[in-house]
């Protein structure tokens, strides 16, 4: 559970200080003595995403990882899915959360033999979470899909 507050928190402090088109990424943490610095990383570029890792092709889908919090195991995602484009149809091994920036469209839930289930349309200021291993995919609507996301370590058993 701390863990979900500290990636929570993670997602805020990334959405309040990386704008949704563009922006820097800062990790505020302390510097020597104590003092509190802010720390500027490196932004990613977002990379295509033509097909998942099973084959599946995606439409317009671009992907990054921004941040890697260390020695959690919980990573910043930052993903971008042209208008009309859309994301095949697979599932996460590990939880994830996302937020949705801009766009909407449907988000596809599936079963495991990959038919459609159920359907969630999405929109922006929408909080997704994703349990582990669960089937979806992504069809996007007229504008751009722009989302966060925070991939966060594996539940303990």
């Amino acid at each position: 559970m701390r863990g979900l507050v500290y990636a929570a928190a993670s997602l805020i402090a990334v959405v309040v200080t990386a704008p949704a088109r563009a922006g820097e990424i800062y990790v505020i943490e302390n510097g020597q003595g104590n003092k509190v610095i802010a720390a500027k990383k490196d932004v990613a570029a977002l990379a295509a995403v033509p097909v998942m890792p099973d084959g599946k092709p995606n439409q317009g889908f671009n992907y990054a990882k921004l941040y890697e919090l260390p020695g959690a195991n919980t990573h910043v995602m930052r993903g971008h899915v042209d208008a009309k484009g859309s994301i095949a149809v697979h599932e996460g091994p590990l939880p994830y959360i996302l937020y949705v920036i801009s766009g909407s469209g449907k988000l596809s839930l599936n079963d495991k033999g990959g038919a459609q289930i159920g359907e969630v349309t999405y929109k922006p200021d929408d909080v997704i979470v994703f349990q582990p291993n669960t089937l979806h995919g992504w069809t996007n609507g007229d504008s751009a899909f722009e989302f966060l996301g925070v991939e966060l370590p594996a539940p303990q058993k």
